[in-house]
């Protein structure tokens, strides 16, 4: 515990300075400036925890120094010296956040009770700062045991991902008797504006700060897992049994809706109903299918139920559908995303499901119907190799030229002739 006495009147700095005790009531540095200039230095250079300081000092006074100290070092506790009666501007400094004040002259005794109750007063601070920083810790090892029980899963070692699972249990929620796990897949839709830029920490806590509040009476804990930039994973963790499932349906809708109308950025939740009384892959993949199910994604809470077999058949029809539309309009210069639009279906769902289906990637695809189009031409036509690369979508003609003959292994002129 470090103090700093400051007073322009170097007798007086000095003599606060010598003649009180500070080691019976627990300060071990006494630091002295005679000047706010050089209260400022000594505060960027050492650890301070207690400021002393008479408020009228000519350049700069006490008031001016304590306002640059709670933008700096908000957690130093600030006492003021006056030799006003009125206590004017000490009234001020106390308004501002100062602790308390002292009127000059003051015997030793009196200032050493007033330091003596800012210590107490420093030491709180202090420990609400340590309990804060252990908090923070505990959450950060909760989300990554969450998130390596995820990584677990998803990569199909559930023997490891269910020893993960009892681990966070016995690790984290010993105070409970039968933990149980309510998950909520979280899907960012859009961020309104590129500039603010929210990373993964601030997100990590606007989410786990609401939903623990709206939950708070039924003691709900947060853990977070991050799978992308767009999607993270939480998962609520209660006594069994706590939380009604109407006050779990209602909490998840207030939540969205608190996000989509403050945040600048718009969620999708895709959560479990009834909560999971032990570990189940199962229930985490539904969670997942349920949000590629949402192929023209939309805000808002999605409660109902992704079949196991979704997409099989009716994915099928759509990638045969997309095939057929990029033979009729491979002149047209189209892209993947309004292919994927074309058939409803969420891009990257669409590119994953499109190599599934067909062996190809989209690109890879695109480039065998152009160069199949442009040898056919090339083939029943006598039109000029100009206007086979327009037909085969290509806009420049040396770039198709290097295309055919990397894909035929021979120039458009060369193939016609063989």
């Amino acid at each position: 515990m470090n103090i700093l006495i400051v007073d322009d009147q170097k007798a007086v700095a000095d003599s606060f300075a010598n003649g009180i005790d500070y080691k019976s009531i627990g300060v071990d540095e006494v630091y002295v400036a005679y000047s706010a200039m050089e209260a400022r230095l000594v505060m960027l250079n050492f650890d301070v925890d207690i400021l002393l300081t008479d408020i009228e000092m000519p350049e700069e006074d006490g008031i001016s120094l304590f306002r640059w100290m709670k933008e700096k070092f908000p957690d130093i506790v600030g006492i003021f010296l006056t030799s006003h009666a009125d206590f004017s501007y000490a009234r001020e400094a106390i308004q501002m956040g100062g602790f308390d004040y002292i009127l000059q002259p003051a015997r030793y005794e009196d200032v050493k009770v007033v330091i003596e109750k800012a210590v107490i007063e420093s030491n709180k601070k202090e420990r609400i700062y340590r309990l804060e920083k252990a908090t923070e810790i505990i959450e950060e090892q909760r989300d990554s045991l969450m998130e390596l029980f995820i990584l677990k899963a998803s990569m199909g070692e559930t023997n490891e991902a269910e020893d993960i699972y009892e681990k966070m249990k016995k690790t984290f929620f010993t105070s409970l008797k039968q933990p149980v796990f309510h998950p909520v897949y979280i899907n960012i839709l859009r961020f309104e504006s590129k500039q603010n830029k929210w990373d993964e920490n601030l997100l990590k806590l606007v989410f786990r700060n609401v939903l623990e509040e709206i939950f708070e009476e039924y003691g709900l804990a947060i853990m977070l897992s991050k799978h992308d930039e767009q999607n993270y994973l939480a998962i609520g963790v209660s006594e069994v049994s706590k939380i009604p499932v109407d006050a779990w349906c209602s909490g998840i809708e207030k939540f969205c809706n608190f996000i989509n109308e403050r945040m600048d950025f718009k969620i999708a939740l895709y959560p479990k109903k009834h909560e999971l009384v032990d570990y189940s892959d199962e229930s985490f993949k539904e969670l997942r299918r349920r949000k590629e199910a949402n192929t023209n994604p939309a805000q808002g809470v999605h409660w109902e139920i992704a079949p196991e077999d979704y997409g099989i058949v009716d994915n099928v029809e759509r990638i045969r559908k997309a095939e057929d539309y990029i033979r009729a309009n491979i002149t047209n210069g189209i892209t993947r995303t309004e292919v994927a639009e074309y058939v409803h279906l969420n891009e990257d769902y669409f590119t994953r499901e499109f190599k599934k289906y067909t062996g190809y990637t989209y690109k890879d695809y695109e480039v065998m119907i152009r160069m199949e189009t442009a040898k056919t031409t090339l083939v029943k036509t006598k039109l000029p190799v100009s206007v086979v690369a327009s037909k085969a979508g290509y806009d420049n003609f040396s770039h198709f030229s290097k295309a055919f003959k990397k894909y035929t292994g021979m120039t458009p002129q060369e193939f016609r002739k063989s």
